[in-house]
């Protein structure tokens, strides 16, 4: 394998999707080529930010023992009064005040701690993400195109509504010089064709961007979310004389269909 391709199977390799045949030409390759070596370590060094610790919850079954400790002391306290007719004991009756309120306190007690833990966990996850999501936009921002593609593709993993995720997305899709990086952002943005921002920014790309492969994703993402705002701008491709015949023909397929 060549550098280029090695880089590019680096995500397929650590998560073992390669064939064994592919595998041991990676690893091969990647033990005689220091800077294929670097880029490995780097990849597997970033997707070690990325959190898979589960949270942890308090049980469900305080109420329950509270009831059933509860019960069993009123059972056992009734059965002492009537042992007692002939003599009022305030004190025993003081004694099951006391254990109905301290059983009481400390059931709430539990709660407030459960749900100061709850919002410390909110505050971590939430730091926690913060700093994931500068990470995943300073690695869009890298200059190795193959860390730029491996970071657009990670974006896909955060929330619909992070903004400054989709906007990193949408400015290597206009301004990245490298086209495998354009085409990967294309992609990922695809996944979030149900934002408006999204739907504009590849219909604007379709209408700036002159390479081939680019405007042949750009089509068929627009076909598949069914863009009819599409349609204005892919007449206009079709009819640009440097357009070559293979995009043409999806055009006037897609063109077809979205009317």
């Amino acid at each position: 394998m060549k550098c280029d391709k090695i880089q590019n199977s680096i995500l397929d390799y650590i998560e073992k999707n390669l064939s064994e045949k592919d595998m041991a030409e990676f690893t091969t390759h990647v033990n005689t080529c220091e800077n294929c070596k670097a880029e490995l370590t780097e990849m597997q060094e970033f997707l070690s930010v990325i959190p898979t610790d589960k949270e942890e919850y308090p049980s469900k079954g305080l109420r329950k023992n509270f009831e059933q400790i509860l019960s069993e002391e009123k059972q056992l306290q009734e059965a002492k009064v009537v042992k007692l007719k002939s003599k009022i004991n305030w004190k025993t009756y003081l004694r099951v005040a006391a254990s109905v309120v301290l059983i009481i306190s400390a059931y709430f007690l539990g709660k407030i701690q459960q749900n100061t833990s709850k919002i410390n966990l909110v505050e971590i996850a939430d730091q926690q993400k913060f700093e994931d999501e500068n990470k995943l936009l300073a690695l869009i921002e890298d200059r190795s195109a193959s860390k730029r593609i491996q970071a657009v593709s990670y974006s896909e993993k955060f929330e619909d509504g992070d903004k400054k995720i989709i906007q990193a997305l949408i400015n290597r899709l206009f301004f990245d010089k490298n086209t495998n990086v354009r085409l990967s952002a294309a992609e990922s943005l695809s996944k979030f064709s149900s934002l408006e921002m999204v739907k504009s920014a590849l219909i604007k790309a379709l209408e700036t961007d002159n390479d081939s492969s680019i405007q042949l994703e750009l089509i068929q993402i627009l076909a598949k979310i069914q863009e009819k705002r599409a349609i204005e701008p892919m007449k206009k491709l079709l009819n640009r004389e440097d357009v070559p015949n293979y995009v043409k023909q999806e055009l006037q397929y897609t063109i077809s269909n979205l009317l």
